[in-house]
């Protein structure tokens, strides 16, 4: 005869608390409950196992061999239930669970690595995955939902069809040049940053628009691209070796002006600063854990980067364009 399936977790509990104490009565007393209810528990789930669950010994009773087998596995449901109420509690409570985030190449090398590791080290059961991939592949993944949310910097117009989108932060760029070159002076007018030779990304890249429309916003339409470089190291590095100067953001670059690897070269007139977004597919609520980091990774950004001008910018607002 096949077990019914139809077993509910109170005759379970009643049963595994009966061959704990080994008495219908001392069960009765520790659940609260008449010794009728929990006998009639004993013969409904007894006729739903199909078997002998309990034989009289002395003054109790005591598991049969099918009685043992049931218990085994009585409590292992029963943990599975325990265990199963707690995981949805650290879901509720954002303790537990997966999130993926997205990230362009600089924020997520220089801010958000070290903050998801962060994280990771305070939440231990959590799950947490950081792909740091140019712009356009994060707000793909995004859009397609493989990412819960990505942090980009681009100054392309965000289309609110497809995205939530907050404008977290304005970050500086600093025009860095070798320490060695003393023809370039301490500070330039952005007529004579344009005549300047540059280190670029390549064109079409999302950091060369960024760039394109952050100079232009000061009035430099055009500039001399000496050689294009993917990287942020391998630009300082060619910035370095005196080839031209170049634009990264000054967080990214700090450290090398300090220790002498580059020099910056301030520009007068109104900063030149970069756009940087979080992003998430249009719609999409996200739990209280991947909501824990994205407030943490938030509160980051503005320590490193401070705080966006747009004061009213949020993510359920819709987009903001550049």
């Amino acid at each position: 005869m096949s077990p019914d399936n139809r077993i509910s977790l109170q005759k379970l509990e009643v049963f595994s608390k009966v061959a704990e104490l080994g008495g219908v009565r001392r069960a009765a007393e520790e659940l609260y409950i008449s010794q009728p209810v929990v006998s009639a528990h004993l013969r409904s789930l007894q006729q739903r196992v199909g078997a002998k669950l309990f034989h009289p010994e002395g003054r109790g009773i005591a598991l049969t061999e099918a009685g043992e087998r049931t218990l085994l596995w009585a409590n292992e449901v029963l943990r599975g239930r325990v265990e199963l109420e707690k995981d949805l509690a650290d879901l509720s409570d954002g303790l537990s669970g997966f999130v993926s985030v997205g990230a362009s190449i600089t924020v997520g090398n220089s801010i958000l690595t070290p903050a998801v590791i962060d994280f990771k080290i305070a939440n231990p059961s959590v799950s947490v995955r950081l792909e740091i991939s140019a712009v356009e592949t994060a707000l793909e993944q995004a859009r397609l939902g493989r990412h819960d949310f990505a942090i980009v910097a681009t100054g392309a117009v965000l289309d609110s069809r497809a995205f939530d989108s907050e404008l977290v932060a304005e970050p500086p760029w600093a025009v860095i040049a070798a320490a060695t070159n003393t023809t370039i002076p301490d500070t330039v007018t952005p007529k004579q940053l344009a005549k300047l030779p540059f280190v670029c990304p390549p064109g079409g890249m999302a950091i060369r628009r960024s760039q394109d429309n952050a100079l232009a916003s000061i009035g430099v339409t055009d500039r001399r691209v000496e050689i294009e470089l993917g990287s942020a190291e391998s630009i300082k590095q060619a910035v370095a070796a005196d080839i031209g100067v170049a634009m990264l953001w000054r967080a990214s670059v700090q450290a090398d002006i300090e220790a002498g690897a580059v020099r910056e070269v301030h520009v007068s007139g109104r900063p030149i600063r970069d756009k940087l977004f979080i992003v998430r597919r249009s719609g999409n609520r996200l739990t209280p854990l991947q909501k824990r980091l994205l407030d943490q990774l938030r509160s980051v950004i503005h320590e490193r980067l401070g705080e966006t001008t747009l004061t009213d910018s949020a993510i359920d607002d819709g987009v903001i364009t550049s």
